[in-house]
């Protein structure tokens, strides 16, 4: 062997970690079922869904829904069967005296009432709508929950087919950096080429092997993020992305206004927000009513123990003097406004968030609609200086420049892809339309990805849900 030909010791072109292996390499997932698995498998969501003992449930609604059982009527009882009377109890006339025994029997002493209290400031309406705004807002929780994981799973969806992708790019690299260095070591032997292309071509083989092993330990990072958030099972545990790494055709070509107008129609969050405001409102109109008092009426019936029948109706109420239910009342009114400017609050901030991603979107777009393509070309023109190196009749330097042309362009159109996914998904959760997330499956229904979780409400509805529960309370 010539003096330049070990200069450097050869290596092997992977040096990976056995465990690292056996993270690469698993079954497939596709984005579709990676969607599906977060809304049924992800703890967070289903922690959230299963709520506590205070969250607000149908059942909640149930029982506002009825009267409560202060409101059940009282009857009332007052029976005396044994009646002692005094003769002359006042010493009778000219203060006579008494004959025969000090006491005699009289008749029973019947009493009996039914008493009925009646809310005139129909408080258990109130009520209702205060457990349903509640219900409501919980549901709305849940809605702006699930949307936010659907988007959140895109984002690591495409980042992990990003880094594949870099992967693979910072791969071919290095093969072909390992197959220059393999000729160039041939025709070192036969004394062809000088000991310095060698040793450049092994510098480059060594350099681009440590970039793709960090660019395969990024890969790495991304599928357990992307394990993390879908929260699959351990079996499940080395699913990896199979879908190609492009922009699926999601986002409809419409205007700004037309964007924030679908925002402010479909966000949960504006929503809940709403929800907030109606129970805030049912609770002053519950204030403003309590300001009532609730009286308790009814008729009775009395027997006395000589014999005399009254037959009457009994009404009795508090009288509001020493609280008339007016700071409450107050209070529920500054928690209404509160609601109100939360409300406002949400919707100018829904609005910035539509024109900044909106904005972001169309720069995203534009920057890969100038770069796609690009590195093919120079693709070509590399393959043939590859071929005329070969040859002999061009040299390492200009070689290995022109791949790392290559290179970089596709990891060029690799960044502007995984950009302009990233602006996608912003738009997404700042639209926070049900359907947009179906439009990223490329599927004729305009329905969203269901899932034996709780699905998005209709966004045409004024009541976001129906339930057994949204019946008119029975006053």
């Amino acid at each position: 062997m010539p003096s330049g030909a070990s200069v450097l010791a050869c290596s092997p072109l992977w040096d990976v970690p056995s465990d690292a292996i056996s993270v690469i390499g698993g079954p497939s997932l596709s984005l579709q079922m990676a969607l599906y698995v977060t809304l049924t498998s992800n703890p967070d969501l289903n922690l959230l869904r299963l709520g506590n003992p205070t969250t607000p449930s149908a059942e909640s609604v149930e029982v506002a829904r009825h009267f409560p059982t202060t409101l059940n009527p009282t009857l009332w009882i007052d029976y005396r069967p044994m009646i002692l009377i005094p003769f002359q109890p006042f010493g009778g006339p000219g203060g006579a005296a008494r004959q025969g025994p000090y006491y005699h029997w009289g008749q029973q002493y019947i009493y009996l009432s039914l008493r009925q209290p009646i809310e005139l400031g129909h408080q258990t309406t109130h009520r209702y709508h205060i457990a349903q705004a509640a219900y409501d807002q919980q549901r709305w929780t849940v809605v702006q929950a699930e949307l936010r994981a659907l988007v959140q799973t895109y984002r690591f969806f495409q980042t992990a087919v990003y880094r594949r992708e870099k992967f693979k790019v910072a791969r071919e690299l290095a093969e072909f950096n390992e197959k220059i260095l393999t000729s160039l070591q041939n025709r070192l032997e036969a004394n062809l080429v000088p000991p310095a292309d060698v040793i450049l071509a092994r510098v480059e083989s060594r350099a681009s092997r440590q970039l793709a092993k960090a660019a395969q330990q990024d890969y790495i990072i991304a599928l357990a993020d992307l394990r993390n958030q879908i929260g699959i099972a351990d079996s499940a545990g080395s699913a990896e992305p199979i879908d190609e790494f492009a922009l699926p055709p999601c986002i409809p070509p419409v205007t700004e206004q037309e964007l924030i107008e679908i925002a402010l129609q479909n966000r949960p969050d504006i929503h809940a927000a709403r929800s907030a405001v109606a129970g805030t409102k049912a609770a002053e109109n519950l204030a403003r009513a309590d300001r009532i008092p609730s009286p308790i009426v009814g008729p009775q019936y009395e027997t006395d123990e000589a014999g005399l029948q009254y037959i009457g109706f009994v009404y009795v109420t508090a009288i509001p003097v020493w609280n008339n239910g007016g700071p409450l009342q107050r209070q529920r009114e500054a928690e209404h406004r509160r609601a109100c400017q939360a409300l406002q609050q949400a919707q100018q901030r829904v609005v910035a968030q539509v024109r900044s991603g909106t904005v972001r979107w169309n720069g995203a777009v534009g920057l890969v609609n100038q770069t796609r393509g690009l590195s093919s070309g120079l693709a070509r023109v590399a393959a043939d200086l590859e071929d005329l190196f070969q040859q002999g009749q061009a040299d390492l330097t200009r070689l290995l420049q022109a791949q790392q042309r290559v290179i970089q362009l596709k990891n060029t159109e690799l960044d502007a892809l995984w950009a302009a996914s990233q602006a996608q998904a912003d738009l997404l959760l700042a639209v926070g339309a049900p359907t947009l997330i179906q439009g990223i499956l490329n599927q004729p229904s305009n329905t969203a990805v269901s899932a034996p979780a709780p699905s998005p409400p209709p966004v045409t509805s004024p009541s976001p849900f129906t339930s057994a529960v949204e019946t008119a309370p029975r006053n």
